[in-house]
């Protein structure tokens, strides 16, 4: 089971300079809460802005440059990455970034997302979704956002 996690704003923006422009604790843990005891997968500029291996979770990184970062399993491409995950009984969450989530959108089969109800400048976007293809199955309001849950029709 594959599936991609992000936060976001109306027009899509997901981050700016390497970084959430925004800071919304409830959001994070419920981050925590759906990936604890999984498999993330993400790619190197995520994992660098991060700093470091998320504890009780699989860190995956996808990159073409590095080979070898502790902590962590470093594969060359998304369907290594993919291939890869086929070896535990986890679910596979692909974390980011915007490059990552283009590569995925289309494979995965389920979209966890965080809808932030503020705008911000931002840098990096998450791709187009075609909502034709998705079922929302689960919503959930919180003060700074929505997230829904969507799987793939």
């Amino acid at each position: 089971m594959t599936a991609l996690i992000v936060a976001m704003t109306e027009n899509r923006v997901i981050g700016k300079d390497n970084s959430m422009p925004w800071h919304m604790p409830e959001d994070l843990k419920l981050f925590k809460e759906t990936t604890s005891g999984n498999i993330i997968a993400m790619g190197r500029k995520t994992y660098e802005s991060i700093g470091r291996p998320l504890p009780n979770r699989e860190n995956f990184v996808i990159s073409r440059s590095s080979t070898s970062i502790e902590g962590c399993r470093v594969f060359k491409s998304v369907s290594d990455c993919i291939e890869a995950a086929k070896e535990y009984d986890k679910k596979l969450f692909f974390i980011g970034g915007g490059q990552i989530y283009s590569e995925v959108i289309d494979v995965v089969d389920e979209l966890h997302l965080s809808f932030i109800k503020e705008e911000f400048d931002g840098d990096t976007v998450f791709p187009e979704i075609d909502f034709d293809k998705w079922k929302e199955i689960e919503t959930k309001d919180f003060d700074g956002f929505t997230y829904i849950k969507y799987i793939r029709i």
